[in-house]
């Protein structure tokens, strides 16, 4: 354990918090940590507890399964959108309307799945 320097006059820690890890949960934040450039355990997850990005670079956080699926449906319904809207600055006209009705329904629905995750 570091010892603080004898000129040190901040505060210091004094208090324990313990949490049990399974052996992969432990395993996975060493990991990260060392990913990270933190050589002490402790110093890592304090700064994950407290929200402080420690010497470089946190862990991600896990994403939900189904982001990626989402992501590629907005993708595609962003293409569709460009395509009617390039489509309607050429002719200076509005195109096919029940293909622009349909794709709004689309991007609605895809929304509303991503504001319910």
């Amino acid at each position: 354990m570091a010892r603080y320097a004898h000129s040190y006059i901040g505060e210091r820690r004094t208090r324990f918090l313990g949490i049990k890890l399974t052996p992969s949960e432990e395993a996975q934040l060493k990991t990260a940590a060392r990913d990270a450039g933190v050589e002490v355990l402790s110093e890592y997850a304090r700064a994950l507890c407290l929200r402080h990005a420690p010497a470089g670079r946190v862990a991600a956080p896990q994403r939900h399964r189904d982001t990626r699926a989402l992501l590629s449906e907005l993708i595609a319904i962003g293409n569709n959108l460009n395509q009617l809207a390039r489509l309607a600055n050429t002719t200076k006209e509005t195109p096919q309307l029940d293909e622009l009705h349909r794709t709004t329904e689309l991007l609605k629905v895809a929304l509303a799945r991503v504001i319910a995750l």
